[in-house]
């Protein structure tokens, strides 16, 4: 692996972990109370899943910042974050034709959300 290569894939996985991780913990912490443009749970149940939801984030999060332990080794942890980011973009997609056009943030989620599925599934590290 170049060190061109090395450089991408961590900058990529410490990205992808650090915007997970801690949004995801601190919804598992505090979710949202208010409507201004955020999940709402109304609800002990619906609070329940919203907290789960959060902490699957923070735990995908901590998955890509585990891979930056033994890059070499984590090909195959680097090939899954792919794949569930390349299953984020087709749902978002699919929300944008139900549901309306989102937001500027929204369309910048999908770009980089694409972009790191192809990334990982395109150019992973080396078997």
């Amino acid at each position: 692996m170049t060190l061109v290569h090395q450089i991408v894939l961590y900058a990529a996985l410490i990205f992808l972990g650090l915007s997970l991780l801690i949004p995801g913990v601190i919804g598992v912490v505090r979710p949202e109370t208010s409507a201004a443009g955020k999940l709402v749970a109304e609800g002990v149940d619906a609070q329940s899943h919203l907290r789960a939801l959060n902490a699957m984030m923070a735990a995908v999060g901590a998955l890509a910042l585990w891979a930056c332990i033994d890059l070499a080794g984590a090909r195959t942890l680097v090939l899954a974050l792919g794949v569930i980011l390349g299953a984020l973009v087709p749902a978002r997609l699919w929300s944008v034709a139900r549901d309306g056009a989102p937001g500027a943030m929204t369309w910048v989620y999908i770009v980089v959300e694409a972009a790191l599925a192809a990334l990982f599934l395109l150019w992973p590290p080396p078997a």
